[in-house]
């Protein structure tokens, strides 16, 4: 990339950073009070190493990528040394940023002894951010290609369509009360009602918020009596629901860990690390997850690992908008991410039985069936 071609870096250009290729998701242009209101640019990168932070300085032709470090909590040791600090303030963003025109936050950077190596603490009205990065030489990030965002266009005309729909909605519903949307059932209430789930324990996590543990046994027979099938689980709970997902993921290994995101719950089916004949259940609402990162009851090693990095995935960016002035124990994660979110034939299951409960629900009252 030359100078010039850095100002055609956009929400959806595909990058190649260091070897690294990633695609801009968000950015967000900070200006900095104190030092001439000098401006400069970070964009937002979704990798297969999960979230970075592309940095570009023009007014200093200084570049660099960073990721989020739970390592650091404060503990800034004596291998790094001061080279800024100062507020910087948001005069611009764009996509999937979390920010407003106007905030601030002070900002402190640091070096390593081969002056190639940072680290970032950012304090913002809401909480501390720690980063770890790099310094780029300007070749070594290239300009790929692009990718046309899936949500485009003017926001408040999509928000006026929006709002005609939905007055038109309630309209209707008002004149005819078969039209009420249908609710389904959420996953705690089904499993909490069914014979074949037997209540083990629950998990407490911030903001109030908990996750219940049950052991599955089919039909109601003894738990650890025989060794029960995540599959039969996931498909029972699949049908307890009426197939109301919005994915269902399975761990590509034997015997893997299958994942249930609903609009409001997070479902993650498994086997305990002690007992390979048991199904443990955990259910959460979304909001536990976000704030939460307790790994599930039991579980292996690689179960939770898996876990965290499902729920980042499939449910943290809807997630971050919706509790965005919650604290999540997600903002600095920096694990892997899944790519195949509702791998195949859990999806294709569950869209079959939803379409089946539809039918039934026509077929019987007449009424509409409401949608994810």
């Amino acid at each position: 990339m030359n100078y010039n071609e850095l100002g055609n870096i956009r929400v959806g250009t595909k990058l190649n950073v260091d070897g690294l290729d990633a695609k801009v998701i968000g950015y967000v242009i900070y200006r900095n009070p104190y030092d001439g209101n000098k401006t400069w640019t970070e964009y937002r990168l979704s990798t297969s190493r999960g979230e970075r932070w592309l940095s570009i300085d023009t007014a200093y032709n200084e570049y660099s990528i960073s990721w989020p470090s739970n390592k650091i909590r404060g503990n800034v040791g004596p291998e790094w040394h001061k080279v800024d600090e100062g507020t910087q303030v948001v005069a611009g963003y764009g996509g999937d940023v979390d920010v407003d025109s106007g905030e601030r936050a002070g900002f402190v950077e640091f070096e390593d002894v081969t002056e190639e190596k940072i680290l970032s603490v950012e304090t913002w009205s809401d909480g501390t951010e720690f980063s770890m990065g790099e310094y780029l030489d300007l070749n070594e990030i290239q300009i790929t290609g692009y990718e046309k965002p899936v949500v485009t266009g003017d926001s408040e005309l999509i928000g006026g369509v929006i709002t005609f729909i939905a007055c038109i909605m309630i309209a209707l519903v008002m004149m005819i009360p078969e039209l009420i949307p249908y609710t389904p059932k959420k996953i705690s209430e089904y499993v909490k009602s069914s014979s074949n789930y037997t209540y083990e324990t629950s998990i407490t996590g911030n903001e109030g918020q908990k996750a219940n543990v049950y052991a599955y046994s089919k039909n109601g027979n003894r738990v650890g009596a025989r060794k029960e099938s995540i599959e039969d689980a996931t498909q029972d709970i699949i049908k307890g629901i009426e197939g109301y997902t919005e994915s269902v993921t399975q761990q590509n290994e034997e015997d893997g860990a299958v994942a249930i995101v609903t609009k409001k719950e997070y479902c993650l089916i498994y086997r305990p690390d002690t007992n390979t004949n048991i199904v443990y259940v955990q259910v959460s609402p979304r909001k536990y997850n976000y704030t939460s990162d307790n790994a599930p009851y039991k579980s292996s090693s690689s179960t939770v690992k898996w876990y965290r990095s499902h729920y980042y995935s499939s449910a943290y960016t809807t997630d971050s908008a919706k509790y965005s002035r919650t604290p999540s124990a997600y903002s600095m994660y920096h694990g892997d991410t899944i790519h195949n979110i509702g791998n195949g034939y859990f999806d294709s299951y569950s869209n079959s039985v939803r379409q089946d409960s539809i039918r039934s629900r026509n077929s019987s009252s007449g009424g509409l069936g409401g949608g994810k």
